[in-house]
Parts: structure tokens; C-alpha cells; sequence
């Protein structure tokens, strides 16, 4: 291959053609193009530079950018992925341009698309970009490494996490057979509407492999974006830190989803209506009845094996998931708080450790002709005091009763509860069940109240009844469903891998098996501090002193230990099984002490994950503390330690929900 080290790329103008020509029809040629440093840019017939990327084309009506057989490079290879920087080629205010083939690698943002209308990007490759390094180990997640998409009206998607391609303020874009790769974020519209995206493929990421963010009216066929995963490790945790196959916020409508494959992400589909409503900020503006995600379509995709929903959408309306696969999630198959006439047809959900479907403050929804097997519970609806959302903004503009429930025509089977309801209204009809004696089939037949002597259902405080008469046209035209005519792209071969063991992940995101990539090692956690022996005593103050309130009390429970025991500091001291069987889940305490040695006086720092209080002591001084009540969290202070060895102290209580410790001394 031919390395050409660009310090001007002003041949780069030769490369825009009259649509039809091939000005890259030669062999593959690699360019060394770092957009922190120098750029092109080809305005009308002049060529200019700037910074703001290797490659700006801007005004071209068109025209195409034939990139074949070309490789644009943005840094050396073997640079950490989180020190990648910069945009490799930036379209803005073009028309009709068409960029074909081409390979983009090491940038934070491969392409951006600014202002454009009627862009083309065929064949583009993205094998490597910007990532975040992972901070969780295969022990304990770290707090640092959630994801924030609540927030990207000043373009902080891309300028924080990166993407492959980034389209802004565009319309009519077209991206067929783009392939990424080996970074965080796949694909990003933005503000972006009436796009068709086919035949694209952003799996093995450690972020979004599809994002849309005020975006509407755009069509997705025949694409993949499997594996787009953090926060899991196997049977420890599974957060999924807001990764997600594919995710819809603020205010992105009227899309739909076709044969699509999103499996194995932190949600296979998130969705969540927005800030502008759930916030009231559209209201404060002066925006009377503000949309959230309305109207969107997932239909025959599969998004099984998700981290923590197959498919959440959240306050938002006329969601419909229809003939779907929603498999073996590990929280939920549906999660859809807050919805207002959600549309769950003919979808397969089995397998999910928790409810197969699960809504609270629903408002006119529908499940119907599901199948509902070996889940927790099939379908879960319910109304709970919620003073931020039902009290808040969103409550305010919105109804947020639990009413109006279909549940027609499903099969249940094998799970736990058929129906698991609290403080809902509901009608039902047509359902199947596995056994008489566990079902309910006598309450199909009669407008009873759920509960009495069935023991697959769990009801407090439902008003249910027989369903009779016409379905609502809502409901009908969600029957009635067929995808537009003329869609193009190839059906999606099914993945070769399926279950939640398949996650893996590495420094830097999922392991990618397909590439022929050896399995990451294990990231393991503590530095100076792994291997470490503790004298450990754990205690339960559920009915005892509360360490915030009476420390001297506290501390005496540990003189009588639930368990006590020599352990070794190679994982989070929270998620051993002893403490959850022995001890117990809430309220308990932790108290330990072990030694070890620091080689040399250079500079480290103690790094400590934590949830909820802790303190830690070194030679009998105290060099962190966090005595609270606190969600997951890392706190770190530099340490200056003589060579040698010595002691540590910890002190740890946990009270309810989440909770984590984990102990790291690394070097600054």
C-alpha cells in the first residue's frame, strides 16, 4: 500500500467529479490527514485551509467524492482510542453530493453532515474512532462510565462521546452499507429529517449504534446494530449506563424501524420523549401541549438480549411495537412508563428475567397477541405515588392514571405471574393460559375482580372487566400495519450467537468475536491494592444504629458479626454471595483491615467506588470519606506513600437500592 503523508491535501479538489465520473479509480492509497492540525477546503473552485477537519467540502451541488480504494488516516496507528481527535471529512451546505466508498480511521467524528439536502453516503467504512477507556471491571461497574444523552441541543453528543457519522440540520440524507467498527458511537441524526438509512451495519460498540435527537420522519430498513453495550458483566451487574443498539430522544417522531437487528445492547431500542416535556422546559417557553417521541414504529425487528429493556419508551405516545422479537432481556421486553396509547402486537417475549411487559401510569394501551413465556411476569401494569412525574411538569400537562388497559388475545406460559397488577383499570379478552387451575379462564367469561383464587395473578386495588364491543381505531390502525411500498435493502441474516454470556466486555467496549479478535482478559481492579488480604466482619444494623446518626453504636454491632472471614480485595466486597444469603440485602456494615506494600514514592492515587458510605484510613489516618447515603460513585485523592508496606482501615455501610465497593491504588 502506498502511504502518502499529506502536509496539503489540495489535490483533494480533483476528487470532486461530475456525478457518473471515477476519479479513484486506482489502487487503495492511504493518507495520513490529522484535522487538529491542518484541513482542505474546497469552496466554489477554491481550495482553502482551516482546522475544523482534514477534508471541508462546502456549497457543492451535485457532485460525488469517490473515495475508493482510499484509507483517510487521523492518527498513528496503536494511539489509545479515548486520544483520537478531530473530523475527517465535513460536509456543509452541499446538495445532491453523493460520497461513495472510502475508509475513515481514527478520528472522533469520521464524517459530519451540516446543512445538507439530499446527501448520498454509500459503502463508507468506519473500522476504528473515539471511544471512552472503561472504568468498570468485570467486579463492580464504575459510575464513570454512564452515558448522558438527556442533553445535545449545543452538540454535546458529538463534541463528548464521537460518532462514525454525524448528520445536523440535514434533510433527505441517504447512508446505505456504511460499516463501523471499533469505536463508541455508530450513526447520529441530529435535527435530521426525512433520512433513509438501509443496509448499515454499527454493531460491537461501546455506545449508540443508531442515535436520533430531534429528528423526525426518517426511515431505518435492514440495518444492524448488535452488541452496542457497557455496564454488564455477566451475572454481577447489568446497567447497560444507557448504551443502546438504538435510541430516540427528545422529541424524534413519526420514525420507523423495519427489520432491523438490535440485539445484545444496553436497551435494544431507548426511547424517552425529552426534557422539553417530561422537564416542562417546552412549557416554560410558552409551548402549549409539547410532543415527546410520538409515533414511532418498530416492527419485525429483533432486539432480544438486552442488557436491561428490549425496548423501552418512555411519556411518550403512539408508540407501536408490532411483530417483534423481544427475547431474553435481563430487566424488561417492554418497558413503557408513562406511555399514552402504546401498541404491543404479536411480539414474541420470553426469556426476560423480569416482566415481559411492564408499565406504569399507562393510559390507553394495548397488548395484544403476544406471546408471554418463562418471564418473571408476562405482563406487569400499575399506578404508584411518583411526586417528580406525577406531581411535576409532565403531570401537569399530562394524564397519569393507570386506565384503559387492553389485554387481548396473549398467550402466557410458564410464567411465574401471568399478570401482576396494582392500582390499574383493565379490560381483557381472548387470552390463553397454561393451566385452568392457574389461569384465569372463568374471569375472561365474567366482569369479576382479579385475584380470588388464581394464583398466576396478582392483584391490589385493580378494576378489571370483560373487553366487548370494537376496538378503538387506534388499535385498528396499529392492526392494520404494512410497511410502505419500494423499501430497500437486504433482510439481515440471523446472529450466529444468542444469550447475555455473549457480552464480554474489554478496556474499550463489547468484544467483538466476529472479527477474529481474542476474547479482552479480564479487567480487573485494585492496582497496588489486588491481592490484598482483609480481616472482613459484615453485620446487619437493620434494627440496630444507624452509622450516620450514632458511629460509636454502629461500630459495636460489628463486635458480633453476621459473617467474619479472610478475604482477598479482587472484587467488589459488596457482590460476594455470603453477604447477600448471610447478611442480607439492606442495612448492613462492613468493617475491615489488611496490609500491603507500594514498591517505590512515586505519585498514585486511590480511587474508590462506593455505594453508599465509606471511609478509608491508610496508617491510621483518614484519606477518604464519604459517610452518606450516595448512588454509585468514584472518588479518587492523591496519595503520597513511602515505599514499603502498610495498613488499611475500611469502613462501609449500605442502606438500600444499588450499592458497590470497590478499592483501586493506581499510578497518577
Amino acid at each position: 500500500m502506498l502511504v502518502v503523508v499529506a502536509a496539503s491535501m489540495a489535490w483533494f479538489a480533483s476528487a470532486l467529479a461530475c456525478a457518473g465520473q471515477d476519479p479513484f479509480a486506482a489502487g487503495a492509497v492511504e493518507i495520513r490527514a490529522e484535522a487538529s492540525k491542518r484541513e482542505t477546503r474546497l469552496v466554489g473552485d477554491h481550495v482553502v485551509q482551516g482546522e475544523r477537519a482534514a477534508l471541508v467540502v462546502s456549497g457543492v451541488r451535485d457532485a460525488t467524492l469517490d473515495l475508493s480504494g482510499l484509507v483517510l488516516r487521523g492518527a498513528v496507528e496503536g494511539t489509545p482510542r479515548d486520544s483520537m481527535v478531530g473530523t475527517g471529512i465535513l460536509l456543509e451546505d452541499c446538495v445532491g453530493v453523493t460520497i461513495k466508498g472510502g475508509v475513515l480511521r481514527g478520528y472522533k467524528v469520521a464524517l459530519r453532515l451540516e446543512r445538507c439536502v439530499g446527501v448520498e453516503v454509500a459503502g463508507l467504512s468506519v473500522p476504528e474512532g473515539w471511544a471512552m477507556r472503561l472504568r468498570s471491571s468485570d467486579c463492580a461497574e464504575d459510575g464513570a462510565d454512564w452515558l448522558w444523552p438527556h442533553e445535545n441541543d449545543k452538540d454535546e453528543w458529538a463534541r463528548d462521546y464521537g460518532a462514525a457519522v454525524s448528520v445536523v440540520d440535514s434533510s433527505g440524507v441517504k447512508l446505505h452499507g456504511v460499516r463501523v467498527r471499533g469505536m463508541q458511537n455508530g450513526i447520529q441524526l441530529v435535527r435530521s429529517h426525512g433520512a433513509l438509512v438501509w443496509d448499515c451495519d454499527a454493531s460491537f460498540l461501546s455506545g449508540w449504534g443508531l442515535a436520533l435527537h430531534r429528528s423526525s420522519g426518517n426511515i431505518v430498513a435492514h440495518s444492524r446494530f448488535d452488541w452496542c453495550v457497557r455496564g454488564y458483566s455477566h451475572d454481577r451487574y447489568w446497567r447497560g449506563q444507557d448504551s443502546a443498539g438504538i435510541l430516540l430522544f427528545e422529541r424524534s417522531s413519526d420514525n420507523l424501524v423495519w427489520r432491523t437487528s438490535a440485539t445484545h445492547g444496553g436497551d435494544g431500542v431507548f426511547l424517552f420523549a425529552g426534557r422539553d416535556l417530561v422537564e416542562g422546559r417546552a412549557a416554560s417557553r410558552g409551548e402549549v401541549d409539547p410532543g415527546g417521541c410520538d409515533r414511532n414504529t418498530f416492527a419485525e425487528c429483533d432486539l432480544s438480549f438486552a442488557v436491561a429493556n428490549a425496548l423501552e419508551c418512555t411519556f411518550s405516545d403512539d408508540i407501536w411495537a408490532i411483530r417483534n422479537r423481544l427475547d431474553g432481556a435481563r430487566m424488561h421486553g417492554v418497558w413503557g412508563g408513562y406511555s399514552r396509547r402504546l401498541v404491543v402486537l404479536s411480539n414474541s417475549i420470553q426469556g426476560t428475567r423480569g416482566p415481559g411487559i411492564a408499565v406504569e401510569h399507562g393510559v390507553d394501551c394495548a397488548y395484544a397477541d403476544n406471546t408471554l413465556e418463562d418471564n418473571e411476569s408476562g405482563l406487569k401494569l400499575w399506578w404508584d405515588e411518583d411526586p417528580q412525574f406525577v406531581d411535576g411538569p409532565f403531570g401537569k400537562a399530562r394524564d397519569t392514571r393507570s386506565i384503559g388497559a387492553l389485554v387481548l388475545g396473549n398467550r402466557f406460559r410458564g410464567n411465574r405471574l401471568d399478570l401482576d397488577c396494582t392500582r390499574t383499570q383493565l379490560a381483557f379478552a381472548g387470552n390463553e393460559y397454561e393451566r385452568e387451575d392457574r389461569g384465569a379462564p372463568w374471569f375472561e367469561s365474567a366482569a369479576m375482580h382479579l385475584g380470588r383464587g388464581a394464583p398466576s395473578w396478582r392483584d391490589d386495588g385493580c378494576a378489571a372487566s370483560r373487553f366487548e364491543g370494537v376496538e378503538p381505531q387506534w388499535l385498528q390502525r396499529a392492526r392494520a400495519w404494512t410497511p410502505p411500498e419500494g423499501l430497500p435493502g437486504s433482510p439481515r441474516p440471523k446472529t450466529t450467537r444468542e444469550g447475555l454470556d455473549t457480552i464480554v466486555l474489554g478496556e474499550w467496549g463489547p468484544w467483538d468475536f466476529e472479527s477474529g479478535a481474542p476474547r479482552p482478559p479480564p479487567r480487573e481492579s485494585g492496582g497496588l491494592l489486588r491481592g490484598m488480604q482483609l480481616d472482613a466482619r459484615w453485620f446487619s444494623w437493620q434494627d440496630g444504629s444507624d452509622p450516620r446518626e450514632d458511629l460509636v453504636g454502629w461500630r459495636r454491632l460489628a463486635e458480633q458479626p453476621a459473617l467474619a472471614a479472610r478475604t482477598t480485595l479482587s472484587c467488589d466486597l459488596t457482590a460476594m454471595p455470603e453477604v447477600r444469603s448471610i447478611v442480607g440485602r439492606p442495612r448492613w456494615g462492613l468493617v475491615a483491615k489488611g496490609r500491603f506494600r507500594v514498591p517505590d514514592e512515586r505519585p498514585r492515587v486511590l480511587a474508590v467506588t462506593s455505594d453508599d458510605g465509606v471511609r478509608v484510613k491508610i496508617d491510621g489516618r483518614v484519606v477518604l470519606e464519604d459517610w452518606s447515603w450516595h448512588a454509585p460513585k468514584t472518588d479518587e485523592v492523591p496519595l503520597e506513600l513511602e515505599a514499603g508496606e502498610h495498613e488499611l482501615e475500611l469502613e462501609y455501610f449500605q442502606i438500600d437500592g444499588a450499592q458497590a465497593l470497590r478499592l483501586e491504588l493506581l499510578e497518577r
